[in-house]
């Protein structure tokens, strides 16, 4: 509890929200790169990175360069401190990221990014998903590192799992909310958000297996219906509308993101192949 006397207030780009932190961005960007430079060199031995210049891991890099000028185009990077007491909105912590993206040999629809502009992506979501889709995967994890949840779920942590997991839910749908709003301003439409969540709710009930551990994340039906609302996704729309050309607006892969006949095409074809290997052991 000590540890909790040196908290710092912030506020949350994007979502305006007010909340605690512990570390400093130094001391936070320290400790993750720390880790993910260990994690790495775990996946390199064994053989888990997949050839930089292998054609997905090209379309990967390509998708998330584009979330990335949109969050730096969206966010002016200033500190938090002006000498005030009030706090304000924390963006000093994106300063200085050198920002890299590999392709993790594994065939669940994943990606993680650390602090400091870490980001890693699992080819079953290259796979499985179209590029607007996997757009907002990775811009769900670049909502995680612009809103700090790694600090403030520190202390979190600290108490039982039954009293932190509305806190934990709310964090997985703040990044929701930040993402879908990075996904309009990349030029990706942010109707894709919602079709991730309801092809990845389709993909995992075709592999769903009986477990006890008890859900961080909120269930894919509420996190539609937090990105439905009107104030996120007008919000969204505006980005999307003021993205740049180059961003992808026109671009194939856009299209592609908001189609929902394909996307649920995609989906059941998916759902097909794991079925006949299941009943075929193949």
């Amino acid at each position: 509890m000590a540890a909790m006397g040196r908290y710092d207030r912030e506020v949350v780009p994007y979502t305006n929200r007010t909340h605690m932190v512990i570390r400093s961005p130094q001391a936070e960007r320290q400790l993750w790169e720390s880790r993910y430079t260990k994690q790495k060199k775990i996946w390199a031995s064994e053989s888990r990175i997949v050839d930089p210049l292998h054609p997905d891991s090209v379309r990967v890099r390509r998708i998330a360069e584009k979330v990335i000028r949109a969050t730096y185009r969206t966010l002016p990077i200033n500190s938090s401190h002006d000498g005030t007491k009030s706090p304000k909105r924390q963006t000093s912590h994106l300063e200085g990221f050198e920002w890299e993206v590999i392709l993790l040999n594994d065939h669940d629809h994943n990606a993680l990014c650390a602090p400091g502009g870490h980001i890693a992506v699992t080819a079953g979501l290259v796979e499985q998903f179209t590029d607007a889709e996997i757009a907002f995967c990775i811009a769900h994890e670049i909502g995680h590192i612009v809103a700090r949840h790694y600090s403030e779920i520190l202390y979190a942590k600290w108490f039982p799992l039954p009293l932190i997991l509305p806190f934990f839910q709310r964090t997985e749908m703040e990044a929701d909310h930040i993402g879908t709003l990075l996904l309009g301003a990349a030029g990706f439409h942010p109707y894709a958000s919602l079709l991730y969540f309801q092809k990845a709710a389709m993909i995992d009930r075709a592999s769903w297996t009986p477990q006890d551990r008890i859900p961080l994340h909120p269930s894919d039906k509420r996190r539609v219906e937090h990105l439905y609302q009107p104030k996120i996704m007008e919000e969204a729309m505006r980005l999307y509308k003021e993205a740049p050309p180059d961003e992808g607006i026109s671009s194939q892969a856009t299209r592609e993101g908001f189609s929902f006949r394909q996307t649920m095409g995609d989906a059941c074809k998916l759902i097909s192949t794991r079925l006949r290997r299941v009943l075929t052991g193949r």
